[in-house]
């Protein structure tokens, strides 16, 4: 366990790996190019096409990566504090996946290439996301007794299960290029190169991550025994709500960003608690850059290694991940 005063260290290390997986990243691709070429595109010295493919095509997706996976890092984490479960998951607790259901009823009902509902679909995804998450805490409260991990886990599943077979039923009702876009989204496949759907989430993620940050104290006390939590005047049933929001909000955008994508809150929250300890002043912000650096290096994976084969980020991180579950699963009582 890494004590607290090696958090610095800790921080500024991924802060240093995410900047060169950044260059890297860019650098590699159907047509690869060197890590030199990019610094001179930085200093403003490269051809136009170089510049086309890496401002229009890697740099977008680069930064979807990386925004959506610090989100969902930073979700998984609120939701293990909140259950005090280090199996918690946006994917794995159902909100992916009823944020999915939503967006596959938008895609197959409405022109996704109208602006205004590009606008409302990350509302409809967090409408999607609580009501599916709240649906699954309904569903494993047991009166007069503590939620079992084990159940909301069961349970989540269980209701994820269930969705993706109304989302197969929605698909299969749908034409050729709404079904491809369906199945990519539900697949975790990024596609997204649009500076203009870029332009229009990242100021909301950023702001939920400021609002999170900000219930660092809160998130601390809500660790504690319930008994303790309330001796310290943490209103409980508010602050549980409220984090659930912020979770289930942060995944469901993530979710219009780059697809249902599951493990990463996982691994960055296990993560970040293994090497900083239980204070979210530090963990929040270490979560985040794991988060990231996860899913672009999973997407540089798929991208480097399985070039033309079609294989979504979603399912690189998902061969990372779920060994990492199955062997939690056997740490948890």
């Amino acid at each position: 366990m890494i004590q607290k005063n090696k958090a610095p260290f800790v921080l500024i290390s991924s802060v240093i790996i995410l900047l060169l997986l950044i260059l890297v990243s860019i650098s590699l691709g159907y047509a690869n190019t060197s890590v030199i070429n990019v610094l001179k595109l930085i200093s403003g010295k490269s051809d136009d096409a170089f510049l086309f493919i890496i401002t229009n095509i890697r740099l977008p997706r680069i930064i979807v990566c990386i925004f959506g996976g610090a989100s969902l890092g930073i979700a998984g984490l609120l939701l293990q504090t909140l259950t005090k479960n280090p199996l918690a998951d946006s994917g794995i607790l159902g909100i992916n996946a009823g944020a999915g259901l939503v967006i596959a009823l938008t895609i197959g009902t409405f022109n996704v290439s109208n602006p205004t509902i590009l606008y409302f679909l990350p509302l409809f995804a967090m409408f999607g996301g609580l009501v599916t998450i709240f649906l699954v805490y309904l569903m494993s409260y047991r009166r007069n007794h503590n939620i079992s991990p084990t159940r909301l886990i069961v349970t989540g599943i269980g209701i994820s299960t269930m969705i993706s077979g109304i989302m197969i039923s929605i698909i299969s009702q749908s034409n050729n290029q709404k079904m491809d876009m369906i199945v990519e989204w539900l697949s975790g496949k990024i596609t997204i190169s649009s500076w203009t759907t870029i332009i229009t989430f990242i100021p909301i993620l950023i702001l939920l991550w400021g609002l999170t940050y900000s219930r660092s104290r809160h998130l601390n006390i809500m660790n504690l025994n319930e008994q303790t939590a309330l001796a310290l005047g943490l209103h409980l049933k508010k602050e549980r709500i409220y984090t659930l929001m912020l979770a289930s909000s942060l995944a469901a955008i993530s979710v219009v960003l780059i697809g249902n994508i599951t493990f990463i809150g996982l691994l960055a929250g296990h993560l970040s608690r293994r090497l900083l300890g239980n204070n979210h002043k530090i963990i929040l912000p270490s979560c985040l850059l794991i988060g990231a650096i996860i899913l672009l290096v999973s997407d540089t994976i798929g991208r480097l290694l399985l070039v033309g084969t079609g294989i979504p980020t979603g399912l690189v991180v998902s061969i990372i991940g779920a060994p990492y579950f199955l062997w939690l699963m056997t740490k948890v009582d």
